[in-house]
């Protein structure tokens, strides 16, 4: 391989239904002699785009607006292990989480090609299970938050392991055998390490956001009912117990196994556990949620800035999320941005430095026909997407507002709305079907003056419950046009 230049072939692809005219996705040509498995993706200070690849090293290049065009040089050609995050400190220097460890990668001599490997932090051993990824954000200053998957049952741990062993941890579908495993932790510049939050299964994504708030995603499986989005708190406990074996506190007063207790007493498990912001559908809005980013400021990626997109490594779609705080709580709702040519495999998400183009990195896990490997662009064209942009709880029912005016016959119609309520349990079985499935009467909607807004009342609604809507397709706005994508789940926590 030529480690300073390589060209490939791009395959250019589009989206599927009405968001083919607001988005437009393209497929980046990757080097033709690497896996081209992205484990995460940053830009450079002066605009470069750097992946890391996990079955290769690292390459980067200028992103050029023919997506076959891109000239890719390798930054890192030694294979990492694994490498799930990614933070671009400049074009010469970069950290990369490991599966063993943080690890800073350094071009020392300005030849391009990396040549110091710097070991930053590794306090959370290894135990040789495929399945403990890593993925990082900073934390505002010079440290990060670290996001410590558990182990799998699909794979073992190996006879000699680097830390401690707990044999309590080795128990379950996904456990938490090595230390740190199913914890956010925080790591300073030193390398320090400090336990953050715990109960997380496959934590594949975390992010800080603009406002300083922590959230990780985490996968349907054992003692996730479905796939949650986590508002991540200190101290919290995210409900998958393997991972409080290594909680000294916890385990100062229980002396069985966390898993054990907490299957025999489900009432006691729930009122510990902290609930997720956002609830994923199964089947409906992401099967095994990724990376979350928030869109940028200003209209280059549509009418949604400040919202955050979630990647679906197990099915082809980019989800769109809108939270709000109700009585000092995250909660909010979901509902598709794109779909279809997408491809499956969308495991990292980063925007362009400008805003308006966002980078798609895919990989290819095993466990899914959905998976594709590779690098998506995904453009806004300019045109503005019919959809609801922003929905709210209010003390009757929702606020719904629109990306364009809504006719006003159409958007007071109450044929065009449905509304379900229904709930997953957090168990020790894998996944749970929908629970107490309840169809909601809609009674009024209450349309405002310039057709943007529609005020539904909805009686019956109940936290710890997932609102399903569903518009119809008589929703139509002022240009004729029908909604793009027409069901939002919300996740209600509290009341107003």
């Amino acid at each position: 391989m030529n480690r300073h230049l390589i060209i490939g072939l791009a395959l250019l692809a589009s989206t599927t239904g009405l968001s083919a005219e607001s988005y437009r996705v393209e497929a980046i040509n990757m080097p033709g002699d690497v896996a081209p498995e992205v484990g995460d993706l940053d830009f450079t200070p002066e605009g470069e785009l750097v992946v890391a690849l996990r079955r290769h090293g690292i390459l980067m290049a200028s992103p050029t607006a023919d997506p076959t065009a891109f000239n890719w040089r390798v930054f890192a050609a030694d294979s990492l292990h694994n490498p799930t995050g990614l933070d671009v400190i400049s074009r010469s220097e970069v950290l990369v989480s490991q599966m063993q460890e943080l690890t800073r990668i350094t071009d020392t001599d300005g030849d391009d090609i990396a040549d110091l490997f710097e070991n930053v932090a590794d306090d959370w051993g290894v135990t040789g299970n495929y399945h403990e990824t890593i993925a990082i954000t900073r934390d505002g200053g010079d440290g990060w938050y670290l996001a410590i998957g558990t182990a799998s049952h699909n794979g073992p741990t190996f006879y000699h392991t680097r830390g401690e062993f707990a044999p309590f941890g080795r128990t379950g579908r996904n456990f938490a055998a090595g230390p740190w495993k199913g914890w956010v932790i925080h790591a300073d510049a030193e390398g320090n390490i400090t336990p953050f939050a715990k109960g997380f299964r496959a934590h594949n994504g975390i992010l800080r956001d603009p406002q300083g708030r922590i959230w990780a995603t985490d996968n349907q499986g054992d003692w996730r009912g479905t796939s949650p989005l986590y508002h991540v708190e200190e101290d919290n406990f995210y409900g998958h117990p393997s991972a409080l074996i290594w909680d000294k506190t916890f385990t100062a007063n229980v002396s069985k196994d966390p898993l054990q207790l907490y299957i025999n007493d489900w009432d006691a498990y729930e009122a510990h556990r902290t609930p997720a912001a956002v609830e994923f559908p199964h089947g409906l809005m992401s099967n095994s949620p990724s990376e979350p980013v928030v869109i940028p400021a200003g209209d280059g990626f549509g009418p949604f800035a400040g919202q955050m997109l979630v990647g679906d490594i197990a099915g082809p779609r980019i989800t769109r999320v809108m939270v709000e705080e109700v009585n000092g709580i995250m909660q909010g709702a979901c509902v598709t941005l794109i779909s279809g040519d997408i491809g499956g495999g969308n495991n990292r998400l980063v925007f362009s430095p400008d805003g308006s183009q966002l980078y798609v990195g895919q990989t290819f896990r095993g466990w899914t026909r959905n998976s594709t490997d590779g690098l998506k662009r995904v453009s806004y064209t300019g045109k503005t997407p019919f959809e609801v942009q922003n929905i709210s709880i209010t003390k009757s029912g929702f606020r719904l507002t629109f990306t364009e005016p809504v006719d006003a016959s159409t958007l007071s119609q109450l044929s065009n709305y449905k509304a379900q309520s229904y709930w997953y349990k957090s168990h020790y079985k894998y996944g749970s079907p929908q629970m107490d499935v309840t169809e909601l009467p809609i009674t009024s909607a209450q349309v405002s003056a310039d057709g943007h807004t529609v005020d539904l009342t909805i009686p019956g609604i109940q936290p710890r419950r997932i609102i399903q809507l569903d518009l119809g397709e008589g929703l139509l706005a002022t240009d004729g046009s029908t909604i793009g994508n027409p069901t939002i789940c919300y996740t209600v926590r509290k009341l107003r």
